[in-house]
């Protein structure tokens, strides 16, 4: 699901790119504001300190830059040139093979991340890392369809579940 996600945004920004210089300026303006929002979206959601976020922004973007260059590999790899029906079986085995070690290397990039990120702020705000992405996702996939500015990433239909311990799912 996360990753249909991913998709879908990284979809509307390559759309945005695809149309010319003026459309380009418009994308690379995109990109600068969907990057200040996330820097204060997280902020606000992880509680950062000044100290803290000083020390994570840095890890932090080096991740995004990471994953980035992989997706975007993958991309260029498993292009829209790619047309299963002529593909021999061979061809497509070795396809989903790419794309399945694509998956494993995306997450040795996560778990290697997170362990750094633990060296500089505490291992909850590490865990709430994680949450506070895919509320960052889902606050920017409800931007682009238009609905839930109040900023908490939340979907308006789904509800708000609360663990045993307190905590929300």
């Amino acid at each position: 699901m996360k990753t249909a996600k991913l998709f879908l945004v990284g979809l509307a920004m390559v759309a945005f790119s695809l149309h010319g210089q003026e459309r380009s300026e418009r994308f690379q303006k995109a990109m600068e504001e969907m990057q200040a929002e996330r820097v204060s979206f997280l902020t606000t959601k992880l509680e950062l300190t000044v100290e803290e976020a000083q020390k994570f922004w840095p890890v932090y973007n080096e991740y995004l830059k990471q994953r980035e260059e992989l997706i975007w590999g993958r991309r260029e790899k498993f292009g829209r040139d790619f047309k299963p029906d002529d593909a021999t079986d061979e061809q497509m085995k070795k396809m989903l093979n790419d794309m399945l070690d694509q998956e494993i290397k995306l997450a040795q990039l996560k778990k290697d991340y997170y362990t750094k990120i633990q060296e500089v702020l505490p291992v909850k705000k590490v865990l709430r890392l994680q949450r506070a992405e895919q509320d960052f996702m889902n606050h920017m996939l409800n931007q682009i369809r238009g609905g839930d500015k109040s900023g908490d990433g939340r979907n308006p239909g789904r509800p708000n579940f609360k663990s045993p311990r307190g905590g929300e799912f």
